[in-house]
């Protein structure tokens, strides 16, 4: 629950729309990215990426009607980077690199916004945490669905989801602590951090998978050397036994020599 005698933080409406129009414009890059995609199919990539994790956050605290609906400004800012990532698409997508920041921030911000919802609507530090994950990536598995493309939070790649979790964790945190003036700013660089992760240092999320694959790799391994020295101890003990035999065979001779010595003159 949240911290007694603190009232809840209010994010500002300008941050809110500020995460909500950089995800429409990335939504809009990603339409762009596909030569099917028409201008109905952009838009509808620019609003679900915009503020379908918004959408499912507001349901989730029971925030109904959702934020987007009752403020015509989500609308508002959702068209005018749709229209933005229309019109200037070619140069948009050369602007690699600073769309990669753009979209680590709006994964923070969307963090930030979430858990926020959850802790004004009086869940405490582990809910607020599930619900600013889901409202960091929600755009992002909605626009998988819609393209019909293996959702990306599922497989190998950017740590987004763990992002966004991070940055969760953080603002709830720091939120509890009563610190409420740097929760967004500290919630926004961690999760920057982690996200930085991935093609900084080549992190990736753990693969259940790949453990498992690795360590029945091992197993496997140390059955197959100890085999190799069990058979090796068996034959070098196959071998002793020939010696012991050529022994007995050598004792034969020596009776048989014995026994058909010449009689001494």
């Amino acid at each position: 629950m949240a911290t007694p005698g603190l009232e809840p933080l209010e994010i500002p409406l300008a941050i809110n729309l500020a995460a909500v129009s950089v995800g429409a414009l990335s939504g809009a890059i990603r339409a762009g990215d596909d030569e099917r995609t028409d201008l109905v199919g952009l838009v509808t990539l620019a609003a679900v990426m915009g503020f379908g994790g918004g959408l499912i956050r507001d349901v989730l605290v029971g925030n109904l009607p959702p934020a987007v609906l009752r403020d015509p400004a989500y609308l508002i800012a959702v068209g005018v980077a749709a229209a933005v990532g229309a019109l200037f698409l070619y140069y948009l997508k050369r602007l690699g690199k600073v769309l990669w920041v753009l979209d680590a921030l709006t994964i923070g911000l969307f963090a930030s916004v979430g858990a926020n919802a959850a802790l004004l609507a009086g869940l405490s530090v582990l809910p607020a945490v599930l619900i600013g994950t889901v409202a960091s990536v929600g755009g992002l598995i909605i626009a998988d669905m819609l393209q019909g493309r293996p959702s990306e939070i599922l497989y190998v790649g950017p740590p987004n989801a763990a992002a966004g979790m991070a940055g969760a964790l953080t603002y709830a945190l720091i939120y509890e602590a009563g610190l409420h003036e740097v929760a967004v700013f500290a919630a926004v660089v961690v999760t920057f951090l982690v996200r930085l992760t991935g093609p900084l240092l080549h992190v990736q999320v753990p693969q259940p998978r790949r453990r498992a694959y690795e360590l029945e790799q091992r197993l496997r391994a140390k059955a197959q050397a100890k085999r190799r020295k069990k058979d090796g101890v068996g034959e070098g003990g196959s071998g002793g036994d020939d010696v012991g035999g050529g022994g007995s065979g050598g004792d034969g001779v020596g009776r048989d020599g014995v026994g058909t010595s010449a009689p001494k003159p």
